[in-house]
């Protein structure tokens, strides 16, 4: 059993260190996640991603209980005919649905600097739980630099 304590870490932090820990879980094994949070981003994307989970409360926190419920290899599912859907991109936009929209936009993200989006897990679990203006917080990004993003994003959807 592998342990992880995320109690006094800020967001995205958490998810990040839960993502790269369920990289190295095997099959047969429990990851034991201790959070100062119920996890409530990170549990709808389990089941997707393969997993089971089991979480309580205890007097130190949420604890939560991750393992592998098959052998099946993780995948991030694109969506072709997405793309086709009136879509507006702006600073309110979630970043997960963004990717589940426009596949492309992933690559334009990572030359941007978000490049824990190139993780498969995080990839999975992150975007959702963020809108660009909220990523472009937490990668620092300037006003000017984030204008270019927008402006490249919103060319993939032809806008």
């Amino acid at each position: 059993m592998k342990r992880l304590d995320v109690r006094n870490l800020e967001p995205p932090q958490p998810m990040i260190k839960v993502a790269q820990a369920l990289e190295e879980l095997k099959e047969g094994e429990t990851l034991e996640v201790l959070g100062s949070r119920p996890f409530t981003h990170l549990l709808p994307r389990l089941e997707e991603l393969g997993y089971r989970y089991e979480l309580r409360e205890t007097e130190e926190g949420y604890l939560l209980r991750i393992w592998k419920k098959s052998s099946q290899p993780l995948r991030f599912e694109e969506t072709e005919c997405a793309k086709e859907l009136e879509f507006e991109i702006d600073e309110n936009t979630n970043v997960g649905e963004l990717l589940k929209r426009v596949p492309e936009a992933l690559d334009v993200l990572i030359k941007y600097g978000f490049t824990p989006l190139k993780n498969p897990i995080l990839r999975k679990i992150l975007p959702h739980t963020v809108n660009l203006g909220q990523a472009k917080k937490i990668r620092r990004m300037s006003d000017e630099k984030f204008q270019e993003l927008l402006i490249e994003l919103r060319r993939l959807v032809g806008k």
